[in-house]
């Protein structure tokens, strides 16, 4: 048997950064390596001896130029593990309003383009799954407190 506290499994951590438009959208990358369904939240996942905030802050800079402040736990989906993909949480932090004239330089490798998403437009741009992280994400910073707790393969919220 394994002892989980000196040798546990491995488990992806993912870290992602909501930032909002002044009307309440979410910034939203479009990856260059998906044709369907591209949008995404920008960071990543955390590497060994990383915390999740330490890697929300460096991956949101590599790939926007964006020094991210994270606030707010806002969701945690657990994804199961799949014959492609080891289970992993994923975190979403309020990283607050971006004013318009932030600017955003994208990882050119990574991203074509960036754009405020209302989250009525979410399910036709992202995958299932972030389409309802972020959905989820936006309406607890909407009702101003709480976090969201998403296991599997979690359906987009109706807001």
């Amino acid at each position: 048997m394994r002892d989980q506290f000196t040798n546990p499994d491995g488990r992806r951590i993912g870290a992602l950064a909501l930032f909002r438009s002044p009307a309440g959208h979410a910034l939203m990358l479009r990856k260059r390596s998906r044709a369907e369904l591209p949008w995404c939240l920008p960071g990543g996942c955390a590497v060994g001896g990383e915390s999740a905030l330490a890697a929300l802050r460096r991956k949101v800079l590599e790939e926007t130029g964006l020094h991210a402040i994270p606030g707010l736990l806002l969701v945690e989906h657990y994804m199961p593990a799949t014959a492609g993909q080891t289970e992993g949480h994923n975190l979403i932090f309020d990283c607050g309003e971006l004013s318009p004239e932030a600017e955003v330089h994208l990882k050119a490798a990574e991203f074509s383009e960036f754009a405020f998403t209302a989250p009525g437009q979410l399910a036709d741009a992202a995958q299932p799954h972030t389409a309802a992280r972020v959905q989820a994400a936006l309406y607890v910073h909407k009702i101003g407190g709480g976090a969201v707790y998403l296991e599997g393969a979690a359906r987009p919220l109706v807001t």
